[in-house]
């Protein structure tokens, strides 16, 4: 599988369409196998979404991101998990976990690393 996070610095970007970079990360069977960061402060729109296509990215995790990327990239076949904050890489560990959720807040600093609106993954294992 492979997974697209817009970052900006460290962290999820705060929104897809203004992220200067995009991590494509390829992962099997739960382990990172590769990661490559793709510029993007000079593209467009339309330019970035046909990246992330280009890339065989599967799912988007992503702070914010309008509808119409929505739309797009559930047309192209893509999930997208949104209203995520946060350290990209902590991001990524808790998706290999499973304990990442759209609008969840995930920082190195907390015991529990994800929290969010619900919290029924506390239950999950």
């Amino acid at each position: 599988m492979k997974l697209a996070i817009p970052v900006f610095r460290d962290r999820v970007s705060p929104r897809f369409d203004f992220s200067p970079e995009i991590w494509i990360v390829e992962v099997e069977k739960g382990e990172v196998i590769g990661k490559e960061r793709i510029p993007t402060q000079n593209l467009s729109l339309l330019q970035r979404l046909e990246q992330v296509t280009a890339n065989g990215v599967e799912k988007v995790i992503c702070g914010g991101i309008d509808g119409f990327c929505v739309n797009q990239l559930g047309g192209r076949g893509i999930e997208v998990v949104q209203d995520v904050i946060g350290e990209a890489e902590v991001v990524l560990t808790d998706f290999l976990k499973g304990r990442l959720r759209p609008g969840f807040r995930c920082e190195r600093k907390r015991r529990r690393r994800c929290r969010g609106k619900e919290a029924a993954w506390r239950n999950e294992g």
